[in-house]
């Protein structure tokens, strides 16, 4: 007779010989997902997603959910928003849950890789990841574009492929930072400036300003840590003059707009994300992420006190109070928004606005513990997880970033990077 014990699957670190194999395969699988999202349905992505969490869990025979604060602030606004659903039409509760469930879902799967990858390891296979991406994306790119989208990628390259991956931030920031940290990533230095420029490249034909502004705030934050006082003032000094006379150059050129100059619409985003009723059509459409935000805080304030409280439920839409032209239909009432916390206020009230508040919060303070730590590790780790919380958090207003596949990796890693601060283990 076949004993339990004969059927139990062997964790990764139990099985001899096998660790290393099983570390290779789960980071193929993860460049896998990253690199179907550009091709492939959301829902598609979110069920391998949830296998692949399944598949650690039941390797290792066992899911880490630690540190429970972060499920706790995730988890909570989930199940009231599952009460506050009742009226909801089948549809639209379940595209709702699988929105507000992804980031719940990838930074458990971040906790569970703490227990299979070292720090060291798990960076050098976002370096992989990230070189792989970018130079996937640089040949699609040429091949459907031609050269020439190297001169201008904001009218030629953008969205040939898809708007782009933050696999090629974090890769490009570990190479540019991590020796500096006593983090060996790299054998040799020209892996390094490989990496670097492979990257760079990549986001350059991204084209979209998310990325560029996600990589400034990496940049400053590593810089605080790295550059001295002095030569930070000065630096700083330098770039604001540069943007200044950018500024003034972009705003007295005529004929630039949101569609033919990537710099005018970085200039003008506030202008953009502004929120505000428009009557004029053809200002909703230019200013279309401002007018949606307005229209998803008109639906928070028709609805009753227990839903300003707590939410409408998963299946609450936003109502445009006109039709517009979105992913090749007309659409008159939307589920989702650009901005997420908008999403939230909608879906969860104003408890799950304060919820998602307190996470970045936990993040944030998470990171500062850390900042000053004698383990040049732990500093590297703590200026890491500051930087893609500050990063998650303005993405959150422009792209709803918390609730998109398109900011797996970032997510990923902030589920591993906090119990490795917390326990200190790097």
């Amino acid at each position: 007779m076949i004993s339990l014990q004969m059927l139990r699957i062997k964790s990764f670190r139990a099985a001899p010989g096998k660790t290393e194999f099983a570390r290779i395969v789960l980071a193929a699988m993860l460049f896998a997902f990253l690199v179907l999202y550009l091709f492939a349905s959301n829902k598609i992505v979110w069920i391998l997603y949830l296998l692949y969490m399944a598949l650690i869990a039941l390797a290792r025979m066992k899911l880490k959910l630690n540190p429970p604060t972060i499920l706790v602030l995730l988890f909570l606004p989930l199940l009231w928003g599952l009460m506050m659903s009742y009226n909801s039409d089948a549809y639209h509760f379940f595209q709702g849950f699988f929105y507000l469930s992804i980031p719940l879902i990838l930074l458990v799967i971040g906790f569970q890789l703490t227990k299979i990858f070292q720090v060291e390891q798990y960076f050098y296979s976002i370096v992989i990841i990230g070189n792989l991406i970018a130079l996937l994306f640089i040949i699609i790119t040429i091949i459907k574009a031609g050269f020439g989208s190297f001169l201008s990628p904001y009218t030629e390259a953008r969205f040939v492929v898809a708007s782009g991956s933050p696999a090629c931030i974090l890769s490009l920031v570990i190479a540019a930072y991590s020796e500096q940290f006593n983090l060996k990533i790299f054998k040799t230095v020209w892996g390094r400036y490989l990496t670097i420029i492979l990257n760079l490249i990549a986001i350059y034909l991204f084209a979209g300003r998310t990325y560029w502004v996600m990589l400034f705030i990496y940049v400053i934050l590593f810089s605080v840590k790295t550059i001295k006082k002095d030569r930070l003032i000065f630096y700083g000094f330098l770039f604001l003059g540069g943007l200044l006379l950018i500024s003034a150059i972009i705003n007295s050129k005529p004929g630039l707009t949101f569609q033919n100059s990537m710099l005018y619409k970085l200039l003008h985003s506030f202008a953009e994300i502004r929120v505000t009723d428009f009557s004029d059509y053809e200002d909703v459409n230019t200013y279309y992420r401002g007018y949606e935000a307005y229209r998803s805080w008109i639906t928070f304030t028709e609805g009753n006190l227990v839903e300003k409280i707590f939410g409408g439920g998963y299946g609450q839409l936003v109502k445009l109070d006109t039709e517009v032209w979105l992913d090749g239909r007309f659409w008159s009432e939307v589920p989702i928004v650009h901005n997420g916390f908008f999403f939230i206020l909608v879906k969860e009230g104003a408890m799950g606005l304060v919820f998602i508040l307190l996470f970045f919060w936990y993040l944030v303070r998470t990171g500062i513990k850390s900042f000053n730590s004698p383990d040049p590790v732990k500093q590297f780790l703590s200026v890491f997880i500051i930087s893609a919380a500050a990063s998650m958090f303005m993405t959150n207003f422009v792209v709803c970033g918390m609730f998109s596949h398109e900011m797996a990796l970032v997510l990923i890693t902030i589920g591993f990077l906090v119990p490795s601060l917390i326990s200190g283990k790097t």
